[in-house]
């Protein structure tokens, strides 16, 4: 839909500033296929993959073999809770650092780290990964803004 698509644009844009701003050493994509075990492949709305992860990736049938350090889906109407429970798991098994699901129609964001931590975000609250953006704060409502 187009709020999926402008949701996913706005992630993308915001980590992409964030990096020309800061000179971290990431690459954010979009729609990027990632083979996480040999029978898994899964290709995230927006990533961001530390650059020395990504050069050292394998490219398999047009993918990359390993995983992103942060995985960003953006639910859709046709995206079920089972699915997107097993999307979350299997970034984190395969070695994501965190994820961020984006709910447009309720306005909220699910963070799942590594860690175990789960972290539900809405309106007026902001997104915050020091670990991997040290500095980053991210506004909820600044996601959904269309």
């Amino acid at each position: 839909s187009f709020l999926h698509g402008a949701v996913q644009a706005t992630a993308a844009h915001l980590l992409k500033s964030y990096v020309e701003q800061t000179g971290a050493d990431f690459l954010i994509s979009q729609n990027t296929g990632f083979l996480l075990a040999p029978d898994t492949e899964r290709a995230p709305d927006v990533c961001a993959v530390r650059r020395v992860s990504y050069e050292a990736m394998e490219k398999v049938r047009g993918v990359l073999r390993g995983c992103p350090d942060l995985a960003v889906e953006v639910i859709s109407e046709s995206d079920t809770a089972l699915n997107i429970e097993r999307k979350i798991q299997q970034y984190l098994r395969a070695g994501a650092t965190v994820t961020w699901t984006f709910y447009p129609d309720t306005r909220t964001v699910m963070v799942r780290r590594k860690s175990g931590e789960t972290r539900m975000l809405g309106p007026g609250q902001t997104i915050e990964e020091p670990d991997l953006f040290p500095g980053l704060k991210i506004p909820v409502d600044q996601i959904f803004k269309l």
